[in-house]
């Protein structure tokens, strides 16, 4: 059991990613949601994986500084063919951070509360296009990357998703590929897991 008076940091990549996180945090109940920042880096949607993880270290540094070191440190972001992250996640593994990752954009990881889809996506623009179709097809509704709050609208498929991404992942990780190219891949389920755990 962890302790009371946890103190924990989400460092988001982008709107997609923050809107989720904060949605998240408020389903939690109020006394754990205190415990959580949700900080993104640059408000541009602009961030990638290495200056996401330059953040959360500067972070950890001045909140030990601070004397309120956190218990745990995640960034939540996607791949999205961004540039050299075999060298992000050396870094990573050096580090106490987190990942809640999803190879090849969030959109897959919302793909997955409707199907179990285990479609290697080459470019968000694949995902997209599927999530626009389920989307409409079962809310009657445009997607929208920021205007619509994903995580209320999923919550209802959301044990079923981690189901999903769980087996996806098991499949992966039985295969000895490298993170970097696991495709799909999620870690989302873990970060959901670790906040319902609290």
């Amino acid at each position: 059991m962890r302790r009371v008076g946890q103190h924990i940091l989400i460092i988001p990549e982008g709107w997609c990613e923050y809107n989720y996180a904060q949605a998240f945090k408020h389903s939690l109940p109020r006394d754990k949601q205190r415990s959580i920042s949700v900080e993104m880096p640059k408000p541009n949607n602009e961030n990638n994986a290495f200056q996401l993880l330059d953040k959360a270290e500067v972070m950890i540094k001045k909140a030990r500084r601070d004397k309120n070191p956190y218990d745990a440190v995640w960034i939540f972001f996607d791949n999205d063919n961004q540039p050299n992250l075999p060298a992000f996640f050396q870094k990573l593994s050096n580090t106490p951070v987190n990942i809640a990752y999803s190879s090849m954009c969030i959109e897959h990881w919302f793909i997955i509360h409707f199907e179990n889809n285990r479609q290697a996506y080459q470019n968000s623009h694949q995902a997209l296009q599927r999530i626009e179709t389920l989307w409409q097809q079962h809310f009657n509704q445009t997607y929208h990357k920021t205007k619509v709050n994903h995580f209320e609208k999923l919550k209802g498929n959301l044990t079923t998703a981690m189901e999903r991404a769980n087996s996806i992942t098991q499949q992966a990780e039985a295969n000895v590929t490298p993170v970097v190219n696991r495709n799909p891949f999620f870690t989302i389920q873990n970060f959901i897991q670790f906040f319902q755990s609290l």
